[in-house]
């Protein structure tokens, strides 16, 4: 998982976790992956020993960096250059993987006061090296999924394990009981849910001013050629639909996606509407949302993209700016109808251009929806920290 500068999927939840037990008198101890220096970060409020590379910031070109702070492969490269080591994808998994386990080994003999582990999957690499240090050091375990994956033979034994399989929504429990039917069963899996950390997401006021721009945040992900191909024809034919449009319209981008927007703004000729470059920080990204007059998730038909649920969505919840989706059918577009926000197809263009169209026509008469009051108190993470304490609380011996 990546943890500061960026939070990428499953470490934003792993991290609002880790940050919430201190003042529940808790102390948690992470074994995270990549170090990045020179990036301003949180301060984090426990203790972070990294398994992977030490990396700074300062000598990386901008597009590596970005990579590294998104969990997505580095180029050969740069690894050819700084002599690191390289596997299948880039990133050396297979060494990190042994350097946790000794951190972990060393961790677990040297204090005796830690009651529980948690593990995040996929992968199942975590899980796996926590059930072994559960067997060896009888210390219950929390095996966390946090998105939708092929349970391997070998690895139905840690579902089946007695220990607490958590997953973020209903969707995907049921899902995952009607894929295993006969094999996973009502009590295999615990709900705990995702949500906003309030003390990191806060309402911006509207802008008022004359001549303030709409901007428009859109998240890029699991999207490929045919549907971002779609996505931009869109933008660029509202662009076009009117008349002085730069002066009143501007976008920026978040998300891995971003990596592949560069060269559809060139072709059509949209650069100059953009308000902000790619953010290798959460905090950075956090603000940049909060600025947002729409927070737009533009996604698309990758495997899994049925149950996949972008974490930064359940961070704009706490922000109370308008939500939108361009994407399929699937648990992303129900968590933004239930929290008052629009969708459109992301296979069509037409739909599109009208989604963009009426987010227009309904900020010029300050008519824009915000995340509804429901979603607001829902999705706040206090929920989330009440659902894995219940979990601990029947998992962890008595004092």
């Amino acid at each position: 998982m990546n943890f500061p500068p960026m939070m990428t999927e499953g470490s934003s939840r792993a991290f609002k976790f880790a940050s919430s037990f201190p003042a529940l008198g808790w102390e948690p101890v992470v074994i995270a992956y990549h170090e990045v220096s020179g990036i301003e970060a949180e301060r984090l409020p426990f203790r972070v020993h990294y398994a992977g590379h030490t990396y700074s910031a300062k000598e990386m070109d901008p597009e590596q960096l970005f990579r590294l702070v998104h969990g997505l492969p580095l180029k050969k490269l740069f690894f050819k250059k700084e002599g690191f080591p390289q596997s299948k994808n880039g990133i050396g998994e297979n060494s990190w993987e042994r350097k946790a386990a000794t951190l972990a080994e060393q961790l677990l003999q040297e204090d005796s006061d830690i009651e529980m582990i948690y593990a995040q999957a996929p992968p199942f690499a975590p899980h796996r090296l926590a059930l072994e240090l559960s067997a060896k050091y009888h210390i219950p375990v929390m095996f966390d999924c946090t998105t939708s994956f092929v349970v391997e033979k070998q690895d139905m034994g840690i579902l089946h394990s007695g220990h607490c399989v958590a997953m973020p929504s209903r969707v995907m429990k049921e899902f995952f009981l009607r894929k295993y039917r006969g094999r996973l069963f009502h009590e295999d899996i615990s709900i705990v849910r995702n949500g906003y950390d309030p003390e990191c997401c806060h309402v911006m006021l509207p802008q008022e001013q004359a001549g303030v721009p709409i901007l428009c945040v859109f998240h890029i992900e699991r999207a490929e050629g045919k549907e971002l191909k779609n996505f931009f024809s869109g933008l660029s034919a509202f662009v076009k639909s009117q008349e002085g449009a730069k002066g009143f319209f501007s976008i920026a981008f978040t998300g891995p996606g971003y990596e592949k927007v560069r060269r559809y703004l060139k072709k059509y000729r949209l650069e100059d509407f953009v308000e902000a470059g790619p953010v290798c920080s959460h905090g950075d990204e956090l603000e940049l949302c909060m600025r947002a007059d729409l927070y737009c998730v533009v996604l698309g038909k990758a495997d899994g993209y049925e149950l996949f649920v972008p974490e930064r969505l359940y961070d704009i919840m706490g922000m109370k700016t308008s939500l939108g989706g361009l994407l399929p059918d699937g648990l992303a577009k129900k968590v933004i109808h239930e929290a008052g926000g629009r969708t459109a197809s992301i296979e069509r263009v037409e739909s599109i251009v009208d989604f963009l169209q009426d987010t227009f026509s309904l900020w010029l008469s300050g008519q824009l929806p915000t995340v509804s009051d429901t979603a607001v108190g829902d999705y706040c993470f206090r929920s989330s920290m009440k659902d894995f304490l219940g979990e601990m609380a029947t998992r962890l011996p008595m004092a």
